[in-house]
């Protein structure tokens, strides 16, 4: 028996719903698959900067099929770093309010000016990109779909989670920028109980972030035109850490029954990433009773 020592990659594009470039869409599928069987798909987003990890950690899961794995479907753009912070917000965001785009300010040197681009990024995934993986993957499930977000990805995951909950069986929100335009997503929680209170099958709902996320910044991030004193005072209204057991909570009482939520000792906003993926792997596939 062969034995890669890295995840084999397919890799294709499909239209950005704009109608302005394309999503480079990277695929690694599991490497034991009995015949005929049908396995979940982990959708990743900013696959530029978190494919190649989730799909080594769903390979290490599931080497000589040991352990219930996924196979991976990574969403990027295949552009620079700098273009791709920019074009992310634009993508996984919900519309700014006046006061949420001045609350910004220099953040936007960094993560760019434009927003408002989360419903149609839902509609292609959910309408375009999930029957695309199910037409070319035979055993990708149809019906055993997570999805993984970290940052303004985990607050896009929180977002797909409250307006279409049944668009995927399991959400993997970590370190979710909840805070975006004032915590206005708390607003979503009445309807997203309405909607939950539809639904013959409730989606799985992990949520994580780092312990640290919430400790003070000693220095200015590269590239952000903010003083320190500025992107301590954003670390502070944030509320990274202390805002994810609340929303755990918020969305128990909305009437989701599977909803757990992690803080992740010692881990800051990127460090975090590598633990939160084999944890929601866990969460998302876990080993039969």
């Amino acid at each position: 028996m062969s034995f890669s020592l890295q995840a084999p990659v397919h890799q294709f594009e499909l239209p950005h719903p704009s109608g302005n470039g394309s999503f480079k869409i990277s695929v690694s599928r599991a490497a034991h698959v009995p015949e005929g069987a049908s396995i979940p798909v982990l959708y990743v987003l900013d696959a530029d900067i978190g494919f190649a990890l989730a799909a080594e950690v769903a390979r290490l899961r599931g080497t000589m099929g040991m352990l219930p794995t996924a196979m991976v479907v990574g969403i990027g753009y295949g552009v620079g770093f700098a273009e791709f912070a920019k074009l992310r917000t634009a993508d996984l965001t919900p519309p700014l309010s006046d006061a949420g785009r001045e609350a910004l300010g220099g953040m936007t040197s960094f993560i760019g000016d434009q927003d408002g681009g989360a419903d149609a990024f839902l509609a292609f995934l959910a309408d375009t990109l999930v029957p695309e993986i199910g037409r070319r993957y035979a055993e990708a499930s149809a019906t055993d779909r997570i999805l993984f977000g970290h940052s303004l990805g985990g607050l896009f995951t929180a977002y797909a989670l409250l307006n279409r909950p049944d668009a995927f069986t399991t959400f993997l929100a970590n370190s979710p920028s909840l805070w975006w335009d004032g915590f206005a997503i708390l607003g979503h929680l009445p309807a997203f109980a309405d909607k939950l209170a539809r639904l013959d099958r409730q989606p799985r709902v992990l949520i994580g972030v780092g312990g640290k996320e919430q400790d003070l910044p000693t220095k200015v991030p590269a590239g952000m035109a903010m003083s320190l004193a500025e992107v301590q005072a954003v670390v502070t209204a944030s509320r990274m850490v202390d805002a994810v057991p609340e929303f755990a909570t918020a969305l128990t009482e909305a009437g989701l029954t599977e909803v757990e939520h992690v803080i992740y000792a010692d881990e800051d906003h990127g460090s975090v990433v590598p633990a939160a993926m084999m944890r929601g792997l866990r969460f998302a596939v876990p080993e039969p009773a």
